[in-house]
């Protein structure tokens, strides 16, 4: 059997089997022909071998439990086998998912979704090799009786692989659940329009009161499932205020914004209405406990293969199929070498980059591993989805794999190439095989360096908060930099749960910026503030951070945002547009002083599903600002007479506070300058760097200026020529949508 698992290697976690450390890329090729409509697989050996030739050495292969398809463990063979024909020394990840058949939830209604009206709703679930119209509805994915009658199954289909006579090919399980095997339902939790609403099944009411018996302690009665009046706030507030019912007209005065008793603005009402935040986290959690679950059956039986799963993204849709919410759970468990999540759609054409949902960093720390699905498009797509991502030329194809594996290099993640073809067809060019195997000899140099991270900036984010606002709260503070901004800062940025501000081995940083931090409890407030301290950084809290403490009476008021950010805050509880323009002053004296910042002005590309994303106008509800004499006021509000950014210098720290959800790369550039940190461009391309590499991908055609923080020699290794030796500085022209990948050497 081989031995695997995830090791500190050179100042981070890596992949390593049988001793042998394995840098990215690995690889996932869709055979079966499920997708289509059929049964079988189309397996194209030529493929393989031209992959394995170029390097790429772990592969994951689907196979269905054994429950579900009785036939699973053969049709995995027999890929499997045709795989190591001709990539003799590949390994393979199981990709097992663990939904039930259509039996055991006919036997087992109790264990479905079940909605207000006593109804559950049919719905499809399918994955790459698996699917079903479930006519009964969907699983409760936190049903304590499907873990463990299927944690039965896994052990069954683990039986029979481990009968296969390759079996020491395999390294480990990827385990599936829910909706595309990626742990979300197929049916939200509430259908507003429709009056309905859930979850009223016996296996979440089992769920909500451990979570309860957890948290508060035993005796704590479940309380009743909220109602739509207490999720009015999660997705029909954005509606509102973005269409209102009735447009006023010029002579009268703006519609008072909605205000129900579980709503404070933006966010729930903590104080009255805190059994809505219990429920949708004891329903987030849920599917976190069902990977560990699972993950628990696979490392008590083999602790030296790999166990991990689709989850862990921050995501604003937590409400809605619940996708995630757990991530930190998952981490502590120890269980759970990796989790994976595909990137944002949304902005990935040539100029663009594709965002990430999970907050990798915090992965990290806890010996654990983030792997990006990238299922990059290329210039094999059909004349639609190629239209859509703009991919034509292979010259397209090849800049944006170049751009996608730098980031992976210098943000230093794991990732496997998902080729989502029916027997592959995406990546089968000879120029891209070519470009792997390159790819592979620099991501076997990038694991043979050191690879602590030194970026300068970080940016912290909190997966609870989700449940306390909005959300589009989550969406503009969070995501939208995520996926239309954060590439363009012109220099390197790591991401982290707050909840690991009090690791020790956490690394200081100049800048830290605070996104959607709304609730903090005392002692992590302590925490915070020691962390900031440490080095005297300067630290940029966006709107609402801290505004909420569950461990004080009223949980909201702005004062607790004083305990935070050490400035002076004041409420109105109206609402106003964020804009705010830029004030003379030393500190954002770059910035453009005659336009508006706080709101999102990128043009929004097709998401997922290739139908443009409404762009919901963000609105500051109540309005929370700065009310500090002794702060600096460095931008005033369009709307109110009010400050909308300050700086000031607190007990240990510099505090700068921006009252908007939403902002701009180049704002955070200034901050970041301010602070002292290192800017590498100044144009806004997408740019990837850590002290080894530098990965630059053209936003626009012109002359990209490049500037190191000390003399070094830059190598282009796609090139393999030099751009300058012993230099502080260099500059080349690039046309929109290319990419160069630059060593940085003494």
């Amino acid at each position: 059997m081989a031995k695997a698992n995830v090791i500190k290697h050179n100042g981070a976690p890596a992949i390593c089997v049988d001793g042998k450390i394995y840098p990215p890329m690995t690889a996932t090729v869709v055979t079966c022909r499920v997708p289509l409509g059929e049964t079988g697989r189309t397996i194209d050996l030529d493929y393989y071998k031209s992959l394995g030739d170029a390097g790429i050495k772990i592969y994951y292969i689907m196979c269905n439990n054994l429950e579900v398809d009785e036939n699973g463990v053969k049709d995995f063979a027999d890929e499997a086998r045709a795989l190591l024909s001709v990539v003799p020394d590949a390994y393979i990840m199981v990709r097992i998912v663990l939904n039930p058949s259509q039996k055991w939830l006919k036997e087992n209604p109790n264990q479905l979704m079940r909605y207000n009206n006593d109804v559950t709703i049919p719905c499809d679930i399918r994955t790459e090799s698996y699917r079903v119209h479930s006519e009964g509805g969907m699983l409760a994915l936190c049903s304590q009786k499907w873990r463990e009658d299927y944690g039965k199954a896994l052990e069954r289909t683990m039986d029979e692989i481990e009968k296969l006579p390759f079996y020491d090919r395999i390294i480990g399980y990827f385990l599936g659940g829910g909706c595309n095997a990626e742990w979300f339902s197929a049916t939200p939790t509430y259908m507003y329009d429709k009056g309905i609403y859930g979850d009223f099944s016996d296996a979440f009411r089992e769920e909500f009161q451990k979570y309860l018996d957890e948290t508060y302690g035993k005796g704590v009665k479940t309380p009743d499932i909220p109602d739509l009046e207490s999720r009015y706030l999660y997705t029909e507030l954005d509606k509102e205020f973005d269409s209102p019912k009735v447009r006023p007209l010029a002579a009268h005065p703006a519609p008072k914004p909605t205000q129900t008793a579980s709503m404070h603005g933006t966010f729930l009402n903590m104080d009255t209405h805190r059994q809505t935040y219990d429920f949708y986290r004891a329903y987030g959690l849920g599917n976190a406990n069902s990977i560990i679950h699972f993950a628990k059956i696979v490392k008590k039986r083999h602790p030296d293969l790999l166990t991990g799963s689709f989850y862990g993204g921050v995501s604003y849709d937590t409400c809605t199929t619940n996708s995630s919410g757990g991530t930190w759970k998952v981490l502590q468990s120890g269980v759970v070498d990796f989790l994976a999540n595909p990137g944002m759609y949304e902005n990935r054409q040539p100029g663009g980059f594709t965002g990430q949902r999970q907050v990798h960093d915090s992965f990290r720390l806890h010996n654990a591993i983030f792997i990006s699905e990238d299922d990059t498009r290329t210039h094999a797509e059909n004349l639609y989805y190629g239209n859509n991502y703009e991919m034509f030329t292979i010259d397209d194809t090849l800049n944006v794999l170049k751009r996608d594996f730098g980031r992976n290099i210098c943000d230093d993640i794991q990732s496997w190439w998902y080729d989502q073809h029916i027997g592959g067809g995406r990546y089968k060019f000879p120029e891209v095989y070519a470009l792997f195997a390159k790819q592979q000899k620099i991501g076997q140099l990038a694991y043979l360096l050191d690879r602590k991270k030194e970026n300068e900036v970080a940016f912290i984010s909190d997966e609870e908060s989700v449940y306390m606002a909005h959300s589009k709260a989550t969406e503009q503070s969070l995501l939208d930099f995520r996926n239309y901004e954060i590439a363009n800062l012109g220099f390197g940025a790591d991401s982290y749960l707050h909840n690991d501000l009090n690791n020790p081995d956490m690394p200081d940083y100049k800048l830290y910026v605070f996104v959607n931090c709304f609730s903090l409890t005392d002692k992590e407030r302590e925490d915070i503030r020691k962390k900031l301290q440490k080095n005297h950084a300067t630290a940029l809290f966006l709107y609402g951070n801290g505004y909420i403490n569950t461990d004080r009476t009223p949980s909201m008021h702005a004062d607790y945002m004083k305990e935070l950010t050490g400035i002076c805050m004041a409420e109105e509880m109206e609402k106003y547009a964020p804009k705010f323009k830029i004030t003379d002053n030393d500190i954002l004296k770059n910035l453009d002083k005659g336009k508006w910042y706080g709101e999102f002005d990128k043009l929004r590309k097709p998401n997922q599903d290739f139908v443009p994303r409404h762009v919901c106008r963000s609105f500051l509800y109540p309005l929370l600002y700065p009310n500090d004499e002794k702060a600096t006021v460095l931008a005033k509000y369009a709307q109110v007479d009010r400050s909308a950014v300050v700086v000031k210098e607190v007990d240990g720290f510099t505090s700068v506070y921006c009252g908007s959800k939403y902002i701009s790369a180049e704002f955070v550039r200034e901050v970041a300058r301010f602070a002292g940190c290192h800017i590498y461009e100044e144009d806004g391309h997408v740019l990837y760097v850590n002290k080894n590499f530098l990965t630059v991908h053209a936003s626009h055609t012109g002359t990209i200026t490049l500037k190191f923080p000390k003399a070094c020699s830059l190598f282009e290794l796609y090139e393999e020529k030099y751009y300058g030796e012993n230099v502080n500085e260099i500059s080349f022209d690039l046309l929109k949508g290319e990419t160069k990948m630059f060593q940085i050497g003494e």
